[in-house]
C-alpha cells in the first residue's frame, strides 16, 4: 500500500510540472476561430487557409517551435486583422481583378493581407478586402462601373428569359419575362424580388436574323455559362470563377438563328453579359483564329516533353486543376508534361502573359520566352512582359508536373 501511494505522488508531481512548463494559451475572443489539426497539416498550411502570418498563430497558442503541433490539437485563430469582408480565392483568379471585382486598389488588398507580390496568391487563400462590409451584409451598391463589353457592336435584341431559384435550371422557373439585353451586374444582389442571391439560374433564349459571315460571340460572367447556336454548343464554362470572358467564332448562313444563353451564380458577386460582333462576310478563312478556337495540347509520359505524345486534344482554354489523377487517358497522374500551342491575333500594346503552375512552366510568344519557371512549385503565378506591334502570333505554353497536386492555368492581358 506505501509503494502504490509513493507511486501515485510521483505521477502528481509529474503531472504538476509539465503543467507548469507547459506554455500558456491564449483563450479564443470573440471573433477569434479554433481550428482543430488534421492529419498532414502544418502551421504554414493552416496560416495561409486563414490568411494570418504563422507567428501570429505560434504566439496566440504559445507555440515556441512550429514544426511542433499534433492532429486534434485545438488552434486559435486570432482576428487580428482589419475589418472587412472576407475573399475565399478561387482557381483562376488574380489580384488584380478581385480588386476590380470589388472596386478597390489591389495593392490596398495587398497591403491588407501582408501580400508584396500581386501575383503570389492562392486558391483557397482568405483575403480581407478592405473597406467592404463583413461577410453577410452585402454592399448598399456596387463601388465599381458595371465593365463594359470591348466592341459591343451587336446587342442581338430581346430575349425570353427564364429564372430558377436553383443552380440546375431545374424547372419550375422561379419567374419569366423578357429581356432587352444580357447586360447584368447583379453584384451581391438578388436578380429580382423573390430570387435568392445565391445559387440561381437563368435561362435566355432568342431567334435573330443574321446575314451570312463570320460573328465573334462573347460571354463575360461570373460563374457559368453555355451557349448554343441551332442547339450546337459552342461555349461550355459550367463551372465556378469569377469574372471572366469566354468567345467563340461562328460562320452562320443568312437568315434565323436560334441562340441559346445558359447562366448560374454560385457564391458571392454575380454578373452576366452577351454579346456578338460580325467580324468578316462570307469569306472568314483569313479572319486569325483567337485561343478560344483552341489549343493544340500534347501530352507526355515523362517531365521532358521527349518522345512521341501518348495523348493530343484541342482545349479551348489552358486552366486545369487535376488533383492527384491524370489529365487524360493513358497519361500518367506524375511525372508528365504537356505543350500547347495556338495563334493568337494581338493588337498593338504593351501585354502581361501569366501562368499559375504546379509543378513546371514556360510560355513563348513569336519565340520571346516571356515565362521560364522551369522548377516545382506549388500553385505560384508568374508573369512576363511582351510588346506586340499587332497581328497574330505563335503562342506556345509548356508544363510538367512533378508529384502529387497538378494545376495549370494561363492568362493574358494587356498592361
Amino acid at each position: 500500500m506505501y509503494r502504490r501511494k509513493v507511486a501515485v505522488l510521483v505521477v502528481l508531481a509529474v503531472l504538476m510540472m509539465l503543467a507548469a512548463a507547459a506554455p500558456a494559451v491564449a483563450a479564443p475572443e470573440q471573433g477569434d476561430i479554433v481550428h482543430i489539426v488534421r492529419r498532414g497539416e502544418n502551421l504554414t498550411m493552416i496560416a495561409r487557409r486563414y490568411g494570418v502570418n504563422m507567428w501570429a498563430i505560434a504566439r496566440a497558442n504559445g507555440i515556441t517551435n512550429p514544426n511542433r503541433i499534433y492532429v486534434g490539437q485545438r488552434l486559435v485563430i486570432p482576428s487580428g486583422t482589419p475589418a472587412g469582408r472576407v475573399h475565399v480565392v478561387r482557381a483562376g483568379e488574380t489580384l488584380i481583378g478581385i480588386g476590380w471585382h470589388y472596386g478597390i486598389d489591389p495593392w490596398a488588398i495587398a497591403r491588407a493581407n501582408g501580400i508584396t507580390n500581386l501575383n503570389r496568391i492562392y486558391v483557397g487563400q482568405r483575403l480581407v478586402i478592405p473597406g467592404s462590409p463583413p461577410p453577410g451584409r452585402p454592399p448598399a451598391g456596387p463601388k465599381r462601373p458595371p465593365p463594359s463589353p470591348p466592341d459591343p457592336e451587336s446587342w442581338l435584341g430581346s430575349w425570353s428569359a427564364e429564372y430558377f431559384d436553383n443552380r440546375a435550371l431545374m424547372a419550375p422557373a422561379r419567374f419569366t419575362r423578357t429581356d432587352q439585353k444580357i447586360s447584368f451586374d447583379w453584384g451581391y444582389g438578388a436578380p429580382a424580388d423573390g430570387m435568392p442571391k445565391d445559387n440561381f439560374s437563368v435561362r435566355w433564349t432568342g431567334t435573330f436574323k443574321f446575314e451570312e459571315g463570320a460573328y465573334r460571340f462573347f460571354a463575360r460572367l461570373d460563374d457559368g455559362v453555355r451557349v448554343y447556336i441551332d442547339d450546337v454548343p459552342v461555349i461550355d464554362g459550367w463551372k465556378h470563377g469569377s469574372l471572366r470572358t469566354y468567345s467563340t467564332l461562328q460562320n452562320l448562313t443568312a437568315g434565323d438563328h436560334v441562340i441559346k444563353v445558359e447562366y448560374y451564380e454560385y457564391i458571392q458577386l454575380a454578373a452576366t453579359y452577351f454579346w456578338a460582333k460580325k467580324v468578316s462576310g462570307p469569306s472568314p478563312e483569313a479572319t486569325p483564329g483567337p485561343p478560344t478556337e483552341g489549343w493544340n495540347a500534347a501530352f507526355f509520359n515523362n517531365k521532358t516533353l521527349g518522345g512521341d505524345p501518348v495523348h493530343t486534344r484541342v482545349d479551348p482554354w489552358i486552366g486545369f486543376e487535376w488533383g492527384t489523377d491524370g489529365p487524360a487517358p493513358g497519361v500518367w497522374a506524375d511525372n508528365f508534361s504537356a505543350r500547347w500551342t495556338t495563334r493568337m491575333p494581338l493588337k498593338k500594346d504593351h501585354y502581361r502573359f501569366c501562368a499559375m503552375s504546379d509543378d513546371g512552366v514556360r510560355i513563348w510568344v513569336h519565340d520571346q520566352l516571356v515565362v521560364d519557371h522551369w522548377h516545382a512549385n506549388n500553385g505560384t503565378a508568374y508573369c512576363g512582359a511582351f510588346y506586340s506591334e499587332g497581328g497574330t502570333y505563335d503562342v506556345k505554353v509548356e508544363y510538367y508536373e512533378d508529384g502529387g497536386d497538378a494545376l495549370i492555368y494561363v492568362w493574358w492581358e494587356p498592361h
